[in-house]
C-alpha cells in the first residue's frame, strides 16, 4: 500500500475519531495508482485483477482476460478468475464501455473507456472510537453514518474513487467478505494493527 495513502487513512480516522478496517490491498496495483490512463476498478467490473508476479507479467495488478492471459493468475486463483470472467463477459460480450485487445502487445488487457483498470480499496468496516482512541461498540446504523462521512473524505484525498462500495462487515446484508483475510486497521492518533479476520457467508450469521 502506498505510504501517502496510509497517511490519508490515518488522517480520516483521527478526524472522525473512528477505526477504519481495510482489506489488505493488492500490492501489485501500487505501480499503476494515480497514473494517467489508469483507473480504480468500479462495481461494474466483476473481472479479477492479475495477481501474478510483476517480473513475469507486464499487466500484474491490472484487470485482464484470464482466458487470453492465464499467466496473469496464480494456479490457485486462476479457476476463480475464469469463473468471474465468464459471468462478466457473458457470451463473450463485455458490458458497455469495456474493451480488451485480443491480439498485439496489450493482448488480454481490459480497459474502461480507454483506461486500464487497477484494483480498488475494499473497506471492511468503519467503527467508532472511544475517548482514548480504542475501538468502541458501534451499531449498524452508526457504522453506516460513519461510512457516509469517511468514504467521500478518503476518496477526495486519495484523488480518485478508490473506495467504490459499502463496508464488507455490514453483515446483515450478507455482503461479500471472505472466510479469512488480512485486515489493515487504522485508528485515531496513529493507532494501527493488522489482524486476520473471519466473516460469515450467510446473511445474519456472525462467527
Amino acid at each position: 500500500m502506498l505510504h501517502h495513502h496510509r497517511k490519508i487513512f490515518f488522517y480520516v480516522a483521527d478526524w472522525l475519531n473512528c477505526w477504519i478496517g481495510l482489506r489488505e490491498p493488492n500490492p501489485l496495483a501500487d505501480q499503476w495508482i494515480g497514473k494517467l490512463g489508469y483507473i480504480p476498478k468500479s462495481a461494474a467490473c466483476k473481472a479479477k485483477t492479475s495477481d501474478t508476479d510483476a517480473s513475469n507479467f507486464p499487466f500484474a495488478g491490472l484487470v485482464v482476460d484470464p482466458i487470453l492471459c492465464p499467466e496473469g493468475f496464480q494456479a490457485n486463483t486462476r479457476n476463480e478468475a475464469i469463473d468471474k470472467w465468464m459471468k462478466f463477459a457473458l457470451g463473450n460480450r463485455l458490458p458497455p464501455g469495456f474493451s480488451r485487445a485480443e491480439t498485439g502487445p496489450e493482448k488480454g488487457l481490459v480497459k474502461y473507456e480507454g483506461s486500464a483498470i487497477h484494483s480498488d480499496y475494499d473497506l471492511m468496516y468503519v467503527s467508532k472510537a472511544d475517548q482514548t482512541g480504542n475501538l468502541a461498540f458501534t451499531t449498524l446504523e452508526e457504522a453506516k453514518q460513519l461510512l457516509k462521512l469517511a468514504q467521500p473524505m478518503l476518496n477526495q484525498r486519495l484523488g480518485a474513487a478508490m473506495i467504490q462500495h459499502g463496508a464488507e462487515f455490514e453483515w446483515d446484508g450478507g455482503v461479500g467478505a471472505r472466510e479469512r483475510e488480512l485486515v489493515f486497521r487504522f485508528g485515531p492518533k496513529g493507532k494501527y494493527y493488522e489482524e486476520e479476520s473471519s466473516m460469515p457467508q450467510r446473511k445474519g450469521f456472525m462467527h
